[in-house]
């Protein structure tokens, strides 16, 4: 199980910087997912990993030695294609068998290697099919297959679920993580899917614009993200700017939003007095009242979404700022369009972030 380091990786293609002084450890064994916007870096960094292309600056090591400037095929990795780049006129079994062959491992050893990986992926009675015969679900499978074949115990993804339809993505994320934790396989996986990597990943490096913005495990990134752009892209929040009008010593402080409007936050993201601020609420930490209740701000319901479990409402505060809260369907009370209505926060749930300088917007911009 091979522990990966990268220092100071820059990768710039004439004057746009791809990525830019990139440092990442991962352990072994660990199943870590690259996230983030399209155009971010993400593949940038897995093909610099690879071999497939050089950094500008920087180096990366497999286990302690480096290997930049060593060609792919030596670096001991198997990789899984975004496009599932299977060879078009061999059969299953012949693309699964390809590495152990390529790498004169003895017949024995090829048969045996290829059986039991397409038995993982459960296609050995489809081993005499060719690409065009399989779903896609069934190709990608087979591209598992042929990098598991490989013997390597470093295994990247490069987006290999994007090209797949939505049930077959949620099915064949899990046959993933099992195979690569049942063979204690290191892995690096690229999505731009924030549920597939929060559903599959021990850590989550978020990247944005070339950089790396946080690295952590999917429940922290979630629940106390330690910025703004993590919050917005992780799961979805709402936002509200305002300033800190009180602040106790217990975790309690005071926040003024627009029209004059306050909110009480009790953990311990509270700040100064006098601080802009920006508080992040997720949607399943508000709720809705047709009366006046504590730490509420008025709204109307701008829009009503049924998403089976829960409602979704779009609300616009009285403080002009768009909020979304989801109540689950068994307990809704049938809020309508047009509904006026308190919006009620949960103090202890609230997340406080200081006011960008650069403005809200541009902080939360995928770009």
């Amino acid at each position: 199980m091979p522990e990966i380091e990268m220092k100071g990786i820059t990768k710039r293609f004439g004057k746009v910087t791809a990525a830019a002084n990139i440092n990442l450890k991962i352990k072994e064994g660990e199943y870590v997912t690259i996230l983030g916007p399209s155009g971010c870096g993400k593949t940038t960094l897995v093909k610099i990993l690879s071999g497939i292309w050089e950094p500008t600056e920087g180096d990366c090591f497999i286990d302690g030695k480096k290997v930049t400037g060593i060609p792919t095929f030596e670096r001991d990795l198997g990789y899984i294609f975004q496009n599932i780049a299977l060879f078009p006129h061999m059969t299953v079994w012949q693309n699964t068998s390809y590495a152990p062959i390529v790498k004169d491992r003895g017949q024995d050893v090829m048969e045996k290697t290829t059986t039991e990986n397409l038995e993982l992926v459960n296609l050995l009675q489809r081993k005499g099919f060719k690409p065009f015969e399989l779903s896609g679900g069934e190709q990608q499978k087979a591209g598992i297959a042929r990098a598991l074949c490989s013997g390597s115990k470093l295994l990247i993804l490069d987006e290999p679920l994007s090209a797949l339809d939505a049930r077959v993505r949620l099915d064949l994320r899990y046959v993933i993580k099992n195979l690569v934790k049942s063979k204690g396989l290191t892995a690096i996986h690229v999505t731009h899917d924030q549920e597939e990597a929060m559903s599959i990943s021990d850590r989550i490096v978020l990247m944005r614009a070339g950089g790396i913005v946080e690295v952590d495990t999917p429940e922290n990134l979630y629940n106390r993200p330690k910025n703004l752009f993590t919050a917005n892209f992780i799961g979805e929040a709402s936002f509200i700017e305002g300033r800190i009008i009180d602040n106790n010593e217990d975790n309690c402080c005071t926040m003024r939003a627009r029209n004059g409007y306050k909110l009480k936050i009790r953990n311990d993201s509270c700040m100064m007095k006098g601080a802009g601020v920006v508080i992040a609420v997720r949607p399943e930490n508000l709720f809705i009242s047709r009366k006046e209740e504590d730490n509420s701000i008025p709204g109307e319901i701008q829009d009503k979404i049924f998403m089976g479990s829960f409602m979704r409402y779009r609300i616009m505060l009285a403080t002009d700022d768009l909020v979304q809260v989801e109540i689950a369907e068994a307990i809704d009370k049938t809020f309508n369009i047009g509904d006026n209505v308190n919006v009620i926060f949960k103090s202890e749930k609230l997340l406080v972030y200081p006011r960008p300088k650069e403005g809200l917007q541009e902080v939360l911009s995928l770009e």
